[in-house]
């Protein structure tokens, strides 16, 4: 059987089955096992529901309100029906579909594998989806030419910037990928939506970052919503061109960004009107505004972290955050210490031992997930191949329940480290002591969980490997002297530069300082992963009205992106 049969053929019945309402025949058409992935469609949330009780559990009150009709294979070619020819679905069918709702337009995608029996094909994984609200749809290009030749863009878009800085219906806090990619979704339907930015230009948070720093994703993986990287663009973006990118992304996509803006302390939200209240300090100037919705895109990170550590004042060397490295050319001949072993930790000790520091020492306190770059870059790329257009690609890949792909995970552990024994051999005589994530599943989930704990390698372990780099493990620094530091297990080391890739506070540090605990504390987490392992807090409501979390890689936040705005 043809795999566009076999998708007809499940869909038939799954969408009767919808259309009814009848939740018991919905259910039967999943694995006893299988997955529901609801992403706003039954409840205005993120959701992830495995087996059949708990699926039913979900539709029972849930299913008819939602009146779904109109089931059909999607259009899209890149989501045709097609056979699984590895991985976890190996000899399965996968397949797209869209659906209707009375207000909303919706989109799905199915894995099927035969049953025990050989007999019929079940689900186990469907994620649903809303694709977008009816009367709200995207704009789509323009045509460029306005009021019969007779505006100048200049104009139109100085009338459209004076519109949206009057009466901004969504804030947005930050200029990173995140901020961005909503602004754009939002503009996309538009939303009058304002970009608050506090640094010079937008960009510069990248360009404040270590000198070496580029994505670790790779090219396809790694686009803003509407606007792919050119063909001749690095695989791996460097910092610079990631945030010059940025800044003209801003451009091409019609943002409003205020730069060297931030709220002031003090903003309130009144439940009459539905509305905020805000003072935004623009360059100096104050500037009342009242937006009905604020998304807080600052990034995943608060302030930096650094350990208590005794007579710091003695030390006559520098003590620096990983945050503030510019480069290892001050440090030439100079003896260093780098505490952490996380990525920024591993990219730091490389800069130095490259540029010439005549000693680097990683402290490792506990243990770190190591893997190859071309691990997470070789899987990316079968996800993200050359020629599938990427919203079909994001389609594929995140309709997969990460509760499904952690139990995948946790299955091929064993793979995982064999996969990696090259580049673990050349780390054991150093002292590294290596983990694969929490329970096996690998650095993926570390980033979900924590981000960090894990490295990816470019390099580092044959610098540790020769003996450029050193690795001091399972201790903590316990006072500095006067030209070095001593440890916990009392051993000393000589150093000028003592730097701390410690990583960095909870970002709702910086948000209570504006908005006041009551309403970041009610908001709730900003990042981790709950008991169905959906991103907590991120693209779906907080808990408080009219304030948003949106966070995370360039992939997330362009997939995402796309459910917050809905």
């Amino acid at each position: 059987m043809d795999p566009k049969t076999v998708a007809e053929n499940w869909l038939h019945t799954f969408g009767l089955a919808a259309y009814k309402g009848d939740v018991a025949a919905v259910v039967e058409t999943f694995a006893q096992d299988g997955f529901l992935r609801d992403l706003l469609v039954f409840t205005w949330d993120l959701r992830t529901l495995a087996g059949h009780d708990k699926i039913t559990a979900h539709l029972r009150p849930t299913l008819a309100p939602a009146h779904l009709s109109d089931f059909a294979l999607d259009p899209t070619p890149a989501l045709a029906p097609e056979f699984i020819a590895d991985g976890p679905f190996a000899g399965g069918v996968g397949a797209g579909f869209v659906f209707d709702m009375p207000r909303r337009r919706g989109q799905g995608y199915v894995r099927l594998l035969r049953d025990a029996n050989g007999e019929a094909w079940r689900a186990v994984a469907v994620c649903v989806l809303v694709a977008g609200l009816k009367g709200y749809e995207e704009r789509g290009a323009e045509l460029g030419v306005y009021g019969g030749h007779t505006l100048a863009w200049t104009e139109v878009f100085a009338e459209r910037r004076a519109r949206v800085e009057r009466a901004p219906y969504v804030l947005v806090l930050g200029s990173g990928q995140s901020g961005l990619n909503a602004a754009a979704r939002l503009e996309q339907l538009s939303v009058p939506t304002l970009v608050i930015e506090k640094t010079a230009h937008v960009g510069d948070q990248w360009r404040a970052r270590y000198p070496t720093l580029s994505l670790h994703s790779i090219r396809n993986f790694s686009h803003l919503a509407y606007q792919p990287f050119p063909n001749t663009w690095p695989e791996f973006a460097p910092r610079d061109k990631m945030a010059d990118w940025l800044e003209q992304y801003t451009i091409t996509q019609d943002l409003i960004v205020w730069t060297s803006s931030q709220i002031m302390p003090g903003a309130q939200y009144d439940s009459a009107s539905q509305r905020w209240a805000v003072t935004v300090n623009r360059n100096g100037t104050h500037v009342t505004l009242q937006p009905t919705h604020i998304v807080c895109a600052i990034g995943s990170t608060g302030p930096p972290h650094i350990p208590e550590v005794a007579d710091q004042d003695l030390f006559r060397g520098t003590v620096i955050h990983s945050g503030a490295y510019a480069g290892g050319q001050p440090y030439v001949g100079k003896h260093t210490v780098v505490v952490g072993a996380c990525q920024s930790s591993a990219d730091i000790c490389q800069d130095l031992a490259f540029r010439g520091a005549a000693s680097v020492t990683m402290v490792q306190r506990s243990s770190t997930c190591v893997v190859d770059i071309k691990t997470p870059t070789d899987e990316e790329r079968a996800g993200y191949p050359v020629g599938l257009p990427t919203e079909a690609a994001d389609m594929k890949n995140f309709s997969v329940p990460l509760k499904l792909a952690r139990l995948e995970a946790c299955k091929a552990s064993a793979a995982k480290w064999e996969r990696e024994r090259a580049l673990h051999a050349k780390l054991k005589n150093s002292g590294l002591k290596l983990n694969m994530g929490r329970d096996g599943s690998g650095p993926l989930f570390l980033a979900y969980e924590r981000l960090g704990g894990y490295w990816w390698d470019v390099g580092l372990a044959d610098y540790i490997e020769s003996g450029r780099v050193k690795v001091k493990q399972g201790v903590e620094l316990k006072r500095f002297t006067a030209d070095g530091v001593t440890f916990t297990d009392d051993s000393a080391l000589k150093a000028d530069l003592v730097l701390f890739a410690t990583g960095w506070r909870d970002v709702r540090e910086n948000l209570k300082e504006i908005f006041g605990s009551e309403v970041i504390d009610t908001a709730g987490p900003a990042w981790g992963l709950d008991d169905e392992d959906e991103i907590r807090g991120c693209f779906r409501p907080t808990g408080y009205p009219g304030f948003w979390y949106c966070m995370g890689d360039l992939a997330t936040v362009r997939f995402y992106s796309r459910q917050l705005v809905c």
